[in-house]
């Protein structure tokens, strides 16, 4: 049996999840610019509701910057599982543990980032519930008084 359908979803949801770590990467590599920082918390130092608050503005941006690492961390681990997947479903060799592993991204991948990355969860769902679903089609053995009976 062909595991087209769980490849394909699987790639896509690969795909997209590195287009978000580059994402990622970038907005990490675009706070640690001292320049734009600075730039930064002059704005929102000027906003009247962040001032309002009472919050630190150098603590929200290294909120995000620790949120960055870790976002990079999480999606890099659901990457990694959702291509071992694909390399174990290829053949159709071990679908349940691709399935398991698919199912696993999906979770790690979703609850990870807050529902951020909701596209590459369904898509690793789907994929995973496939795996699990779709049997192979048995056949049954030919007998070999079944071979030589008259019609």
């Amino acid at each position: 049996m062909k595991r087209t359908g769980e490849i394909v979803l699987s790639v896509i949801g690969v795909i997209i999840n590195i287009l978000m770590l580059v994402g990622v990467f970038l907005l990490n590599a675009f706070f640690s610019d001292e320049q734009v920082r600075r730039e930064f918390e002059q704005e929102l130092e000027n906003d009247p509701d962040l001032a309002a608050s009472g919050m630190n503005v150098s603590d929200i941006i290294d909120l995000f910057s620790g949120l960055g690492t870790y976002f990079i961390i999480v999606v890099l681990i659901s990457t990694i599982l959702s291509i071992v997947a694909i390399v174990v479903v290829r053949g159709n060799r071990k679908p349940k543990l691709a399935g398991g592993l698919l199912i696993g991204s999906a979770l790690l991948v979703g609850l990870g980032t807050l529902l951020l990355g909701w596209l590459p969860a369904l898509l690793f769902l789907i994929a995973g519930i496939m795996c699990f679903a779709r049997k192979p089609k048995v056949t049954e053995p030919v007998s070999p008084e079944d071979e030589y009976r008259p019609l």
